[in-house]
């Protein structure tokens, strides 16, 4: 699976500009602020049909412009398909097109090319910020799983309606809101147990990369916090149905949901000290840089196609020894 060519209008930086790529790799070389790292952001874009980054559609149009457009030739068992995604700032809708056919939903497009991303600026972010760490695994399984991405969806709306009940009716019967919690249990637990179980699968690969990487005896671990126990994942829906139960009161006081995979957390350690913690920024990117290979793996072995690995500025704040690791990684 790779990208042969690209153009893009009023994308960021970019008023119109072509592409073309090597099937096997490609070095993007240039001054600050020429648009390498939008470049990235652009490829990325057809993988998960919006910013990578978390930007606003509105906020990647080039500047004067109100439009922006992304079309590519992606290619699969040397078959080529086409891609095309635009956005319209005039009316705010996006949309995406297939072989020059337009997609019913924009969520259609995911897991039709996938790609893996690394960017400096989701070190920090990602390991320090519980939703990004989320965001991670929602990401990673949902472009190899069609029915987890319709789970989340259909979980978020249900969500955010069970949140404005709670926080227009401070003194609505609880029953009312049943039929809500049985909802958010069964998609909630169908969610967690997708995630534990590409963790299970993920988590030796990415302490394999790391120790290749780092080249030290540190262990990079990675844990899954819960409601759902690791050892009750047959349990899942009976304890967040419970839990959604038990905490009603509390959740009419304060206006929202207190219980369900949206409050999950994923966590780093090294050596069984809280990365995101204790961590330095070398040990951060290493980590955050052997999560995204063990991503790709990952969905090379789920889906039987390799990902397009974009990596962006990857050698700062890494040692030489690292460095020399990392590229002789990438190289392979």
């Amino acid at each position: 699976m790779h990208v042969t060519a690209m153009e893009l209008e009023n994308f960021r930086n970019f008023k119109q500009a072509k592409f073309c790529f090597d099937k096997h790799r490609t070095a993007v070389c240039g001054d600050n602020a020429r648009g390498k790292s939008n470049l990235l952001e652009s490829i990325y874009f057809l993988a998960i049909g919006k910013s990578g980054r978390g930007a606003r559609d509105r906020d990647i149009v080039r500047w004067g412009s109100d439009f922006f457009s992304i079309e590519a030739v992606t290619e699969r068992d040397s078959q080529p398909v086409p891609i095309r995604i635009a956005y319209d700032s005039r009316v705010g809708k996006k949309k995406a097109f297939l072989d020059a056919s337009p997609l019913p939903r924009l969520s259609d497009l995911v897991g039709r090319f996938n790609a893996v991303l690394f960017s400096p600026e989701d070190v920090d972010l990602v390991l320090r910020d519980p939703p990004q760490r989320r965001r991670l695994l929602d990401i990673l399984v949902s472009q190899c799983n069609a029915a987890y991405l319709s789970d989340l969806e259909q979980f978020r709306r249900a969500l955010s309606q069970r949140n404005r009940l709670l926080k227009e009716n401070s003194h609505l019967d609880p029953p009312k809101l049943m039929p809500w919690n049985a909802q958010l249990a069964e998609l909630g637990a169908r969610i967690v147990l997708a995630r534990l179980e590409a963790l299970d699968e993920i988590r030796p690969i990415a302490q394999d990369f790391y120790s290749r990487i780092s080249a030290t005896p540190e262990e990079l671990g990675s844990a899954y916090r819960s409601l759902v126990k690791e050892e009750e994942r047959a349990r899942a829906q009976e304890i967040l149905a419970d839990a959604l139960l038990d905490r009603q009161a509390e959740e009419f006081s304060l206006g929202y949901t207190l219980s369900g995979p949206h409050r999950d957390n994923l966590l780093f350690s090294l050596d069984g000290r809280s990365a995101h913690k204790f961590a330095s920024k070398g040990q951060l990117k290493s980590v955050l840089l052997a999560w995204k290979l063990s991503e790709a793996s990952f969905l090379e072995s789920r889906t039987g196609y390799a990902p397009v690995l974009l990596m962006d500025d990857i050698f700062s704040e890494l040692d030489g020894k690292r460095a020399d690791s990392l590229l002789d990684l990438v190289a392979s």
